[in-house]
């Protein structure tokens, strides 16, 4: 009986209500969004975080009448979903209620078919739809559509003024088709839950819920009254929550969320795809969709939602209405984990196989990293792709096609690992006495680490239950045996500086021990891979950075030097969350640590003497000689020692002329156990 009661409750606050029949209004906002970056000259150049808008498509929307057009279609198309909803302004009164709808190009490429005396132009286009909590910056609701339109023309015209014209006309179209198309998805796509709760009592300044993440309420959550009123929930449990004033001018006690049908993991940690690193135009937003797809909603954490071009967006919106800034935006606070995900130039190339046949050979490697709010690495993750196809001369897909199919496979791979590979468990920790701005709790389970952000609860009895009352935020800063010290930073209420007692409570996620951190390694700052030899190969600092994240014993740390044209960790966060509707004054304590650090080292060359071929040089023999490893250096950039091997590798069936490509999948396929091999090595040498 009790749990039918339970279940009958449940479905009572979450209202499932047509958008009609919500509270809610819709404004569109006006231009087009993801064109700020420089267009991409070149498909095939490499390039760190290139763009991945081709300029041909840039200047073909640059037409006025184009733009007018795009935009009437975007507001009748929302008009014909939401008659009643979609609103010209967004006034004070009505911005709590008001989520504004945009448009982003997060793709717009060109690749070329030949086929014989003619050629095909494919001009892929993605467009993306968003709402967005002006507010918060939370993305309510994200979709996307992608259309191709192919272009036949003579090979001997890809390069002429008539076929430059239909490029930028087709281009044009796409544009307009896709405007229509994602308006009118929205309408049957876009659902809504209203979620009612009512203020039970109060505590100093905090505000008791009667409804916890049982019924739909979550951290983090911002709520509403029907005057106006603002709160913030600073703590879910399953059937309470607490919340702190935002703007209360009316002294409401009931107050309301809209869900959507968008993924809701509502008692999970929460983790924040920070940076994308690309290098060949890829789309960032297509590469975090297909992630986040793929790691899906049976993981045991949840992916937040952003919208990275909050910032102009939010601009863009005080520009055209009465919306102002104001203190009640740009308040969200950083969820516990950061994402960092860095795709690997995509190997390609085509290869004769006889007189009307061709092996198409693509390969694609990606890797991903979870990071905690210390900086430590929680779990690494690596992912490989291969198509290998023989095709008829002129048949089949094309190279650029085949890659963002291998690259798909891969991310799909790699956000599977993540969804298996991470298990979350809460701890309740204890205070066991305070000092001063600082507090020690006591960890024998090994769940915080030097660095890590931490709330400090205070257990109170609140309206006959008991209730936890987040009071403090704070950094762990020392570890000693399983006493840890923790630096108080900020009370969670800006109204109240409560004291912290013996007894008070720090609530941690956690998916293993964190190790100790006076063990820690990190790559060292400012002393990139140093690489050595005749073949060009991206994958190396990737690939070691994974083996030491992710097979050593001892904590492995991301705040050091990155990737080539990677972004730092700390300037990563903050650009992203400048952006998106986080906290301004973020207090970013990553733990550095300084007693050691490592510099990968890589020399490849092909063995003297080595290479054997045949007549046309399509078969040969070839011997690689890799030396791999990484110097130690002290805390005064004094080098103590390195760790290292060398190996050769035998290869054979070379074609010369793709000789660096087959080189470099050799490499993604040997290195791995290698390197393994350092890691182990490494560890067993105090």
């Amino acid at each position: 009986m009790q749990v039918k009661a339970k279940a009958l409750l449940f479905a009572m606050s979450m209202l499932s209500i047509s958008v009609a029949q919500a509270n809610i209004q819709i404004y569109p906002s006006q231009g087009l969004f993801g064109l700020e970056q420089q267009c991409r000259q070149d498909s095939n150049r490499i390039e760190a975080n290139g763009s991945s808008i081709i300029c041909d498509f840039s200047k073909a929307i640059q037409n006025e009448s184009i733009r007018k057009q795009a935009q009437q279609f975007f507001v009748q198309g929302l008009q014909n979903s939401f008659p009643d909803q979609v609103v010209a302004n967004i006034s004070q009164k009505t911005k709590h209620r008001t989520y504004v709808a945009s448009l982003e190009v997060i793709r717009a490429s060109e690749y070329v078919v030949n086929k014989d005396s003619t050629a095909e132009i494919f001009l892929p286009v993605t467009l993306s739809l968003k709402l967005t909590n002006i507010l918060s910056g939370e993305v309510i609701y994200s979709d996307s559509a992608t259309l191709s339109q192919p272009i036949k023309v003579l090979s001997s015209e890809l390069d002429s003024v008539a076929t430059k014209v239909e490029i930028e006309k087709k281009f044009q179209s796409t544009l307009l088709t896709l405007t229509q198309q994602v308006t009118q998805d929205l309408k049957s796509k876009f659902k809504v839950t209203e979620i009612q709760t009512n203020v039970i009592d109060s505590w100093k300044s905090y505000l008791v819920l009667d409804k916890g993440f049982n019924q739909g309420i979550a951290k983090g959550d911002e709520l509403s009254s029907v005057d106006g009123d603002l709160i913030r929930v600073v703590h879910a449990d399953s059937d309470y929550a607490v919340a702190i004033p935002v703007l209360m001018l009316n002294k409401a006690k009931t107050f309301s969320k809209i869900s959507t049908n968008t993924r809701q993991a509502l008692n999970k940690p929460k983790a924040l795809v920070v940076d994308v690193l690309t290098y060949q135009g890829e789309s960032k937003d297509l590469v975090e969709q297909i992630f986040s797809d793929a790691v899906g909603e049976k993981a045991s954490f949840t992916l937040t939602p952003v919208n990275k071009r909050y910032s102009a967006l939010a601009q863009s919106i005080a520009e055209q209405t009465e919306l102002a800034q104001a203190e009640d935006i740009n308040q969200r606070e950083l969820p516990e984990f950061f994402i960092r995900i860095n795709v690997m130039p995509a190997i390609a190339y085509e290869q004769a196989v006889g007189k009307m046949t061709q092996q198409q050979v693509v390969h694609s490697e990606v890797f991903a990293e979870m990071i905690d709010r210390s900086g430590r690495v929680i779990f690494s993750a690596h992912a490989t792709d291969e198509i290998k196809e023989i095709i008829s001369q002129g048949m089949g897909f094309s190279l650029e096609a085949r890659k963002e199919i291998s690259l798909k496979n891969a991310l799909i791979q790699l956000g599977q690992k993540f969804q298996k590979g991470i298990q979350f468990t809460r701890s309740d920790l204890k205070v066991s006495g305070s000092s001063q701005q600082n507090v020690n709790i006591e960890d024998k389970g090994e769940r915080l680490s030097v660095g890590m952000k931490v709330h400090v609860y205070n257990q109170q009895k609140v309206a006959q239950r008991n209730v936890l009352i987040p009071t403090w935020e704070a950094t762990v800063i020392e570890r000693n045996g399983s006493q840890v010290k923790a630096q108080l930073d900020f009370p969670v209420s800006g109204n109240d500086r409560l004291p912290v007692h013996s007894g008070d409570v720090i609530l941690v996620d956690s998916n293993a021990a964190v190790g100790d951190s006076k063990l820690a390694r990190v790559f060292c700052p400012n002393m990139h891979t140093e690489q050595v030899g005749e073949i060009p190969f991206y994958g190396f600092g990737p690939l070691i950075y994974h083996a030491f994240s992710s097979e050593s014993k001892r904590p492995f740390y991301a705040t050091g030097s990155g990737f080539r044209g990677q972004t730092a960790l700390k300037d990563a966060v903050i650009q992203l969350t400048e952006n998106s509707g986080f906290k301004k004054n973020l207090d970013l304590k990553f733990y550095l640590p300084r007693d050691e650090c490592l510099q990968p080292v890589f020399k490849i060359q092909v063995k003297e003497n080595s290479i054997k071929c045949n007549a046309d040089k399509s078969n040969c023999d070839a011997t690689l000689v890799m030396g791999s490893g990484a110097r130690r250096f002290n805390d005064k950039a004094e080098k103590i020692g390195a760790y290292g091997l060398q190996q050769e590798i035998g290869l054979k069936g070379i074609d010369h002329q793709h000789r660096h490509e087959m080189y470099n999948i050799q490499m993604f396929e040997a290195l791995p156990k290698i390197l393994n091999q350092i890691v182990q090595k490494a560890d067993s040498t105090q």
